[in-house]
């Protein structure tokens, strides 16, 4: 399938979403589980009337039919704290670097400072009003087959793509981001190990038979994708997310053994020399050194340092790494060191503090769910996060709509099984699709 031939489909697609989310707001979840990643397909609506905020649009139409419905409470939602803190934080240090750098008021979308961080701040309002619009069990695995079937077929398009170029050896020519666009070929590598790893988080009992037959498929396309990706932080961070795998699904670890193994025999010999190339040979000695891209990002890892180093506490602001660099980098190319340059140690702590909660929250379901399916809703959370937590290591790839949506409505989605596994009427809302949040009391 040609994923340009539904271009016409997703503005008037995005209206009828929002008119029907008035009513039914996980409609609207539905919707953006559809087309988040496709940025370059959204990006070819700018031309229509509100065509570049179809996004904002429908989140507009599940916060009204949230409102409408009496379902806007969020005194259940276990990540609102510390979303809320590390939003207020951020924008606080957007003002910093306003300040520190002499820059105007960060309250215009005319600003790319403010812009920049209305579109991280969105990531919350979207795990947010998705906890509130999806509430059974049901719609939780509706949401999974979705993402499952858009992660397919962007890899399908991925595929026919590379499959008409020379791929028995590495060029840098051969690198492609797919319809994710701007997050370019290393943001797409990171899309692909999140989401395998969060297939096979997902592989147990308790699957429906829909959700079964797509997760082989769509494992096997996204493997493709993250191969020839040629992203060497996606696999390592891939790798640890199935090392955790296997140590918490200990009757996975012999096969991920025998897995790792063969591949270290089959791997294509593009990917091969792609891995073999972090290490080159010297012009002017037989020893070895790191390849040019690895020494450029290492030069940017010290610029940082000494950055942080003088403004420890509060960092330079808000987005401001551009400001600093004097080509005009605009990234690290390591996310950690980019939260502590830009929004000092507090803003590091929260960050950190945020990590662990979205961890937390996984491994809690897992260990404690009695209900199978949500226990490996919650063990595809907690490994897609340590693969996400390592990948960003080596650049940012927690900034981007198009790589990191799926992270937030996954994460929405493990707060409400979280939610449902605490009551009484867990083991039926599966079959029957009972309201997981709580009736009201009748007088």
């Amino acid at each position: 399938m040609n994923l340009q031939l539904i271009v016409p489909l997703l503005y008037p697609g995005a209206w009828l979403a929002f008119a029907l989310s008035l009513k039914r707001p996980e409609v609207g979840v539905y919707y953006l589980t559809l087309i988040l990643p496709l940025q370059t397909l959204r990006y070819r609506l700018q031309g229509y009337p509100l065509g570049g905020q179809i996004v904002d649009l429908v989140l507009l139409g599940m916060l009204i039919g949230l409102w409408r419905n009496g379902r806007l409470e969020f005194s259940t939602f276990s990540m609102r704290g510390i979303l809320m803190l590390a939003t207020v934080y951020s924008y606080l240090s957007l003002w910093w670097g306003s300040y520190f750098f002499g820059y105007g008021m960060p309250i215009s979308l005319a600003d790319p400072r403010f812009a920049m961080w209305r579109e991280w701040a969105e990531f919350g309002v979207i795990c947010a009003l998705t906890f509130a619009a999806i509430t059974t069990v049901k719609q939780i695995e509706t949401v999974l087959f979705l993402m499952s079937m858009t992660a397919f077929l962007l890899s399908w398009d991925f595929f026919q793509t590379m499959s008409l170029r020379d791929v028995s050896h590495f060029s840098w020519e051969l690198r492609y981001s797919g319809v994710l666009g701007y997050a370019n070929a290393n943001g797409f590598a990171a899309f692909e190990a999140m989401f395998i790893l969060l297939l096979f988080g997902l592989i147990g009992s308790g699957l429906s038979t829909r959700l079964k037959l797509l997760i082989g498929p769509s494992a096997i396309a996204c493997g493709y994708g993250l191969l020839f990706a040629f992203s060497r932080g996606a696999y390592i961070g891939f790798a640890c997310g199935m090392i955790v795998l296997g140590a918490l699904r200990r009757r996975f670890f012999s096969v991920l053994v025998l897995a790792a193994v063969a591949g270290c025999f089959l791997l294509p010999s593009a990917v091969s020399d792609r891995i073999g190339a972090t290490y080159e040979e010297g012009t002017t000695t037989t020893e070895k050194t790191l390849d040019n891209s690895t020494m450029e990002r290492m030069a940017l890892w010290q610029i940082a340092i000494d950055v942080i180093k003088a403004h420890p506490l509060l960092g330079t602001g808000f987005n401001t790494f551009a400001s600093i660099h004097p080509l005009g980098f605009k990234d690290t190319h390591n996310l950690y060191l980019k939260v502590l340059l830009e929004q000092g140690a507090v803003g590091f702590v929260i960050f950190l503090l945020m990590l662990w909660k979205m961890i937390s929250q996984g491994y809690d379901l897992f260990r404690y769910s009695t209900d199978p399916f949500l226990a490996s809703l919650g063990l595809g959370l907690t490994v897609t996060i340590v693969g996400a937590v390592v990948m960003n290591v080596f650049g940012d790839r927690w900034s981007y709509l198009q790589v990191d949506g799926y992270l937030w409505i996954l994460l929405a989605l493990v707060c409400r099984g979280r939610l449902v596994s605490s009551e009484p009427q867990t083991q039926f809302a599966n079959e029957a699709a009972v309201p997981l949040h709580p009736a009201p009391a009748q007088a």
